[in-house]
């Protein structure tokens, strides 16, 4: 979610409730991940390989035993969401948690079924056209629909309701386009057939244990958090791991390609596959750089704006997020280990970052509160992402860090620094929105002129190609 939509989202049902949601989100996750029972992977796995070996008219096999899967387990989750979601608002005495749950619980669903079709269209490198619709369109018109929620006073379920027609109409979307490249009747033919069922399950059986550790650990820190702090403070604390997402979102981008790489030349060409991961670390650390220095340079005056009241205390705790990102995100190795490697080395690193996480929330949330939650996520997200990376890049023995990276991460912390200490100074001098206006625009102008100069030839030429596309 962006800024903006955290924005229109905390407009539309108030900081207090945004801090309510946060604490049912773990349910909302854990069924996506269960009733994807990791059958995106698997897809984006093996149409990477058919497509590598000239084998095309296996795909819709491969796609429409995925659909039957996803469609078993997420229905079984579904209903699993509607007996619970009682018990758990009596649990935490706030009826207000029902509608949230159930009006979102079909959601999961339909994420998962436009996982399947998009992991199979990324996987043939059809990203133009899911990268238009998944990062403009549906962003846009979800923030249309929370804007009249917000301005009309509607109810924080009417909102929630909107939420899940844009996913519904993304799923709808997903499907269509699939139509247009890959044969989609001979798809839904094989899903009432699945001849790869029992793959599909055995793939995600293994990743069940280490995804369920990730999903306890993953919102961990927004419970142990309520227990300390009130609603509010919860959802300032949720809006800046929502700010922080921004650069997951941005590596987001380039996941599919990386998927792709690893399902078409892991085992038969490693050679290649690490070089192409080497490629992709650097290009990574230069499409994350100007986030990450934004964020650290006006991050927080930008988060009081964006939540609607000041939130100084929360500096600190953004830089520490922001900082943790940009460490976990560049570990574009960490793909390695669940496409290709067993669960039970997946499952060793999820139970570390658990553990971890789990004993630093309990020792400094109570004394520290927000930056205590801080430096536990952020100690999670660095062990999970380079724990993989590292597991990763030793399996294909290569280097996951050349030292060319040393220049990129340098200039983007310097320049962050740089920018931080010149708002700082124009805040005292200049309105509010001016500084951020001003110190935001020096900065990024400063980094891509120092990130363009370190520019390898090969780079150039690159960019040069996509500037005249």
């Amino acid at each position: 979610m962006s800024p903006l939509l955290m924005l229109l989202m905390i407009r539309a049902l108030g900081p207090g409730g945004y801090g309510r949601w946060w604490s049912a989100f773990v349910v909302l996750e854990a069924a996506g991940y269960l009733g994807m029972f990791a059958s995106d992977l698997w897809v984006r796995r093996e149409v990477a390989r058919l497509t590598h070996e000239g084998k095309d008219a296996e795909i819709p096999a491969v796609v429409g035993s995925a659909l039957a899967v996803v469609l078993g387990c997420g229905l079984t989750v579904l209903g699993v969401q509607i007996v619970i979601a009682y018990p758990i608002a009596a649990a935490q005495d706030d009826p207000g948690l029902v509608p949230y749950l159930l009006i979102l619980g079909c959601q999961p669903l339909l994420v998962n079924i436009a996982g399947v079709f998009g992991g199979a269209l990324q996987s043939r490198d059809i990203l133009g056209a899911i990268a238009v619709f998944r990062g403009i369109v549906f962003p846009l018109l979800t923030a249309a629909l929370l804007f009249l929620a917000w301005r009309f006073d509607l109810s924080p379920e009417t909102a929630l309701v909107f939420m899940v027609s844009v996913t519904g109409l993304g799923c709808t979307t997903a499907i269509v386009l699939y139509g247009l490249h890959l044969p989609l009747g001979a798809s839904l033919r094989a899903m009432l057939a699945p001849v790869h069922a029992k793959a599909v399950l055995r793939y995600g059986s293994r990743l069940m244990i280490p995804i369920a550790l990730f999903v306890i650990g993953g919102k961990l820190d927004l419970y142990v958090l309520g227990a300390h702090v009130d609603a509010v403070l919860v959802g300032v604390y949720g809006g800046c791991l929502q700010v922080t997402s921004g650069l997951p979102n941005i590596r987001g981008l380039l996941d599919p390609v990386i998927q792709t790489q690893v399902g078409a030349l892991y085992g038969a060409e490693p050679a290649a596959l690490s070089a192409s991961l080497q490629r992709l670390t650097r290009l990574c650390m230069f499409a994350l750089a100007p986030a990450f220095v934004l964020l650290i340079a006006i991050g927080t005056p930008v988060l009081s704006w964006l939540l609607g009241f000041p939130v100084p205390y929360a500096s600190t705790p953004l830089i520490i997020l922001v900082a943790s990102q940009l460490i976990g995100q560049i570990a574009v190795a960490s793909w390695v280990v669940p496409m290709m490697m067993s669960g039970r080395v997946l499952g060793a690193i999820a139970a570390a970052t658990l553990g971890v996480k789990l004993v630093l929330l309990l020792a400094l949330v109570p004394g520290y509160g927000l930056i205590g939650a801080a430096i536990a996520t952020a100690a999670g997200t660095i062990i999970s992402m380079q724990g993989q990376a590292l597991v990763g890049a030793h399996r294909l023995r290569y280097r996951p860090y050349a030292t060319n990276l040393v220049p990129m991460l340098l200039i983007a912390l310097g320049t962050a620094i740089g920018g931080r200490v010149l708002y700082e100074t124009l805040a005292g001098t200049l309105e509010p929105v001016v500084a951020v206006v001003v110190a935001g625009g020096v900065t990024l102008v400063v980094l891509v002129a120092l990130m363009l100069a370190i520019l390898t030839a090969e780079e150039r030429s690159s960019l040069r190609k996509l500037l005249r596309v």
